[in-house]
């Protein structure tokens, strides 16, 4: 898989387990301290994240680092 596409897949996957857990842009954004535009960018796979911000991430959605980098959407 390109860069492109897993980048892609890793924000569909984000923006599933963040409506999962009923949780918005806005409140995403602001547990992590950045714009909310930012955030926008990494779900539509517009931009590459941090790996310290993937653990951030991962620490709020409830689900472990390694299952959030794992190009597959499997949300159980």
């Amino acid at each position: 898989m390109d860069d492109k596409n897993f980048l892609i897949r890793l924000g569909l996957k984000l923006k599933i387990l963040r409506s999962i857990k009923r949780l918005s842009q806005d409140d995403i954004a602001n547990r992590l301290n950045i714009d909310k535009s930012y955030y926008s960018k990494v779900e539509r796979g517009l931009t590459n994240p941090t790996l310290l911000y993937m653990k951030h991430l991962s620490e709020i959605l409830e689900v472990e680092l390694a299952e959030l980098m794992d190009s597959n959407i499997n949300i159980k």
